[in-house]
């Protein structure tokens, strides 16, 4: 069963599986429609969100380099921008924190989001669904 990533207008995220697209764009319909009808989202009473963008993925985003490895010649080009970016203005950099970074490059999430509306995650999605929701409303 794929997964999906649900981005709501309010830039929050969250991860479903549905059987298909058909059962995903139902589920996400529904939220949408109670959002702009004022209802609440769930069992606890929160409000619900607007659905923004509906991205689908075969496994489960947070499965992201599982194995923890990387090509040597992609570590080395990512290392040395990353030495770059961390040294101060006398060209000396926290080994402490380069090994933060450095382990942040295999880490699931999406730590530097451009826009609002982008992914929580590093993996590429599989395709994102077409819809209008609120044409319907």
């Amino acid at each position: 069963m794929p997964f999906y990533e649900i981005t709501f207008e309010t830039g929050r995220s969250s991860v479903a599986n549905y059987a298909d697209d058909a059962e995903a764009l139902d589920a996400c319909g529904e939220q949408h429609r109670r959002a702009v009808a004022g209802e609440p989202g769930g069992p606890l009473g929160v409000p619900a969100e607007r659905v923004k963008v509906i991205r689908k993925y075969a496994k489960h985003p947070n499965e992201f380099n599982s194995d923890q490895t990387m090509s040597a010649d992609v570590l080395a080009k990512e290392a040395g921008a990353l030495i770059k970016a961390l040294s101060d203005e006398n060209g000396v950099t926290s080994i402490a924190q380069l090994a933060v970074e450095v382990r942040a490059l295999s880490h699931p999430m999406n730590a530097a989001k451009k826009d609002t509306f982008d992914s929580n995650f590093k993996m590429k999605e599989e395709s994102e669904l077409s819809f209008n929701f609120d044409k319907a409303a």
